[in-house]
This record gives C-alpha cells, structure tokens and sequence, in this order.
C-alpha cells in the first residue's frame, strides 16, 4: 500500500492510466454481457437457434461510448470513483474538495470518452491535472478511504 503520506494529494498519470484501463475493461465487459444477455432472451423467445445479434461498427462504436458515458457519469456522482478508481485508491472531486453532481459527472464523461488523450495532460500540469479536469474543475486525489 502507497504511504499514508500521499493521501489526500493529486495523483499522477501512472495510477490515472492504471484505473482507466481497468474501467475499459469492465466496460468492455459490460457490453459483451449485454449483448450475451440479449442474444439468450432472443433464444428464449423465438428459438432453438442461439446466435449473438450482430451490431453495425457504427451502433457498437455509438453503443460502446454510450455505455462508457452511462460507467463514468454514475461512478463520479455516485461515490466519486468507478471500480477502476476504488482499485488504484483514486478519488474524483470537484475543485473545491466536494462531490461532484450528476451534470458536473456527465460533462467530464463525456469529454474523457471523446477526447482520452486529455490524459496526458497530466504529464505536463503542474496540478496532475487532464484537460478534462481544467475544463470541468475537477481533481483526482489519492484516497483509499483512511480518515
């Protein structure tokens, strides 16, 4: 475990890419589950032949950024972490050390789906701050839940 130390400071990129592509992978997850789950209610209700629906680029591109959107936006509401987050022992918070509302959550969703690269802002930022946390005033600080 990080020295009790660095809780409560910004974390930097290693820990931020860590907890990210752990949350891609569950989202990864996520979808793959649905469109399981989809293709054994299909079965159920038309017939003996099991098949997974087949999906468009286009509609898997759109329904994966949706579902990715959907993963952020209630992780940063709700407990100000997805599962990506509570394993590398992150936090997101507004600027000011509150939680974020459900807008506030959406909005740096959205731009961390559409523009990841942001990320690496924080290689740069005197802050560890992503361009998505400059934009939307948000931090992510180490916190591992020790008060």
């Amino acid at each position: 475990m990080t020295p009790p130390a660095v809780q409560g400071q910004r974390a930097g990129i290693a820990s931020r890419a860590a907890a990210d592509l752990i949350d891609l992978a569950l989202v990864g997850a996520i979808c793959g589950a649905a469109l399981l789950a989809y293709g054994l209610a299909d079965f159920l209700l038309t017939g003996p032949a099991f098949e997974l629906p087949r999906i468009s680029r286009p509609g898997a591109v759109v329904g994966g950024y949706l579902v990715c959107v959907g993963y952020l936006t209630v992780g940063g509401a709700m407990a100000g972490r997805t599962a990506g987050k509570q394993v590398a022992g992150l936090r997101l918070v507004g600027a000011s050390g509150r939680p974020l509302s459900i807008g506030r959550s959406a909005l740096r969703a959205v731009l961390c789906v559409l523009f990841p690269l942001g990320l690496a802002w924080v290689l740069v930022d005197r802050r560890n701050a992503s361009v998505q946390d400059r934009l939307v005033r948000t931090v992510v600080l180490y916190d591992w839940g020790m008060k």
